[in-house]
């Protein structure tokens, strides 16, 4: 009887300690983590990277999904961190608000402010997310921030960083997998080729292993905002099935996935603190 009292009191406990464990984990996920920013440092290095652009830095960011969970508060320490990196070119990856989100005068008004306080003396430049091209109105309304804040918009395009010099990288923005041949057109396997695109399983296209890319980064799955230890995501977002957090490809290029910097659908994140991804470019030359 003793024995038994002694079991049923240990599987009790355990059982309470699971649930705690659980409260406690909940309440990080819906009141700490969101609010949290963290910075990745990491440093690319390549003989490709001219010496005028030794040192230069990169600040890259994606997924601000503003609206609902990503207010004015978030946004205003997120851009006051970027400020004090002081990147001189500012990259951003998609999704400039939430779904429901609307465009209107203010929040519009808003964006563009913290946008324009980022200098970014080498240029700062965007991707279209899928939520940014929901329809034409709302294309057009980003489209118009962006303008306003001297912010280019790379739609399967490339362009050159070069820091005032003849050499310099190439930044290439891919914003579908049908618009690869457009956006690498003449790019050479002799430049630091760098590119951007939102949803992850794009670089797993074909045509982009014999196409020269050095780096690469993506975002949009934000780690799904929820990741279980040894279970991984709690679901699967479209665009980032072949490639997430918790499934590498091995790839002809490297590359980084974001967590991003919003929350969407639900005000929680648990192993997928918002980030944004510091770059310093060194030349091995």
């Amino acid at each position: 009887m003793q024995r038994l009292q002694i079991r049923l009191t240990i599987i009790v406990s355990i059982f309470l300690a699971l649930i705690l464990a659980f409260d406690a984990t909940f309440f990080y996920g819906m009141t700490i983590a969101p609010n949290q920013l963290k910075v990745n440092y990491q440093t690319l290095k390549s003989n490709l990277i001219p010496e005028n652009m030794d040192d230069k830095t990169i600040i890259y960011f994606t997924d601000l999904q503003y609206g609902q969970f990503e207010n004015k508060e978030r946004t205003k320490k997120l851009f006051n961190q970027i400020k004090e990196l002081n990147p001189d070119i500012l990259i951003f990856g998609g999704d400039l608000f939430d779904s429901d989100t609307k465009c209107t005068k203010k929040n519009k008004n808003t964006i563009q402010s913290f946008l324009s306080s980022i200098e970014a003396p080498l240029g700062k430049y965007a991707v279209w997310g899928e939520k940014d091209t929901s329809d034409e109105t709302r294309k057009s309304e980003i489209l118009d921030i962006y303008k306003k804040a001297q912010v280019e918009v790379l739609d399967n395009s490339h362009v050159s960083l070069a820091n005032q010099s003849k050499n310099g990288i190439r930044l290439i923005g891919l914003s579908d997998t049908k618009g690869i041949k457009t956006a690498c057109e003449n790019i050479s396997n002799k430049t630091y080729n760098l590119l951007v695109t939102h949803q992850p399983d794009s670089l797993a296209n074909e045509n982009l292993a014999s196409t020269s890319i050095s780096y690469a980064m993506a975002g949009h799955a934000h780690a799904t905002q929820i990741t279980y230890p040894i279970l991984g995501a709690y679901r699967k977002e479209e665009g980032s099935t072949t490639i997430n957090l918790n499934n590498k490809e091995n790839l002809s290029f490297p590359y980084l996935l974001s967590t991003g910097v919003g929350c969407t659908h639900v005000n929680v994140r648990y192993n997928a603190k918002p980030e944004i991804h510091y770059l310093l470019l060194k030349s091995k030359k």
